[in-house]
């Protein structure tokens, strides 16, 4: 039993460290990885080696650092056909972006993350942590809230349990206003959140069902506090809504 635990842990820190690279950080050396993960030098370079005997990291020869192997193409292959799914929702979120004249996005939960398939910017964009691929923590985001509104309750409280991040001002901390924040969402169908994940922004999301009626995806429109106001919020939370019933439909969805 406790050999099996330890293979669990490994297997779950070897995640970790995958987790670890981005766009922003394409490189890192074992160090930085120990650091960021709390762990010992040397179990990360244990798992670092082991990752890139299999193909899932690689050295940079002349910093020593290490970046994503080439055994993540072979899994992108598997992304492609999660995206395949949505692929004909892409007009109806480009249609959402000419209607509300901002950005929006698909995403689905992934983990305590939530992963944008798409992307559709606006005309006139704002820098936003967001892109195609990224993901940002679902508890203080509107797509990942109103995914989880309507999840099973042990997953809700298996993200609970790994606690509340604070990223923006108006991030909620507090387990019992969160389950109950949870609660309204489902109640009125759809998310927004205003300055929680980054200060000045806002974001309205709405749920996404598949053919069983399961919530498996959200659409968001995503702008700045100046441009989303109380005097138009409502008329993009009937659009969201709207488009997250198209997508639905697509997928099989009667109500």
């Amino acid at each position: 039993m406790e050999k099996a635990a330890d293979t669990l842990s490994s297997v779950k820190n070897g995640m970790r460290i995958l987790r670890l690279f981005s766009v922003e950080t394409p490189e890192l050396g074992v160090t930085e990885m120990a650091q960021r993960l709390g762990l010992h030098k040397t179990t990360v370079h244990r798992l670092a080696t082991l990752l890139e005997k299999e193909g899932f990291l690689e050295q940079n020869k002349k910093t020593r650092k290490y970046r994503l192997g080439l055994s993540i193409l072979h899994l992108s292959g598997v992304i492609d056909l999660h995206t395949e799914i949505f692929k004909d929702a892409v007009p109806i979120l480009e249609s959402l972006m000419k209607e509300a004249n901002e950005a929006v996005h698909l995403s689905v939960l992934e983990d305590d993350r939530i992963v944008y398939l798409y992307k559709i910017e606006c005309p006139h964009p704002v820098r936003l942590l967001s892109h195609i691929g990224r993901s940002n923590p679902c508890t203080c985001t509107s797509s990942g809230k109103v995914i989880l509104a309507f999840s099973p309750k042990s997953i809700v409280e298996s993200i609970l349990r790994r606690g509340l991040p604070k990223y923006g001002p108006n991030s909620v901390t507090d387990r019992n206003e969160f389950i109950r924040q949870l609660a309204t969402i489902r109640q009125q169908g759809y998310a927004v959140c205003i300055d929680e994940l980054h200060e000045g922004a806002t974001s309205i999301a709405a749920p996404i069902r598949d053919y069983s009626g399961d919530v498996v995806a959200a659409v968001s429109i995503v702008g700045p506090n100046q441009r989303i106001t109380q005097a138009n919020i409502l008329r993009l939370v009937e659009l969201a809504c709207q488009a997250a019933r198209d997508i639905s439909l697509l997928l099989g969805y009667y109500d």
